[in-house]
């Protein structure tokens, strides 16, 4: 896992990808059940979707950054890389 990775895909409100160890990724999608809802989502080694989401934030609102503080935002990562 790569802090500079995780502070573009923050800066950037979620556009990207994180690597996590294993070939996972963390990516943003948006929610099927609510217009403008962003989940980050774990997928797995065959691009496929976890069935965890891991963080929401309604993107019409405000940026992830607004969601969400830079530190907070690193250590839920970190939760996940293993």
């Amino acid at each position: 896992m790569n802090n500079d990775q995780i502070t573009s895909f923050y800066n950037n409100n979620g556009f990207g990808r994180i690597d996590l160890t294993n070939g996972r990724e963390i990516r943003s999608l948006p929610s099927f059940s609510k217009f403008g809802l962003m989940t980050l989502r774990i997928f797995n080694q065959a691009g496929e979707p976890e069935s965890d989401v891991i963080f929401q934030w309604d993107n019409l609102s405000s940026a992830l950054a607004w969601a969400i503080s830079l530190p907070d935002f690193v250590a839920l990562i970190e939760q996940y890389n293993h």
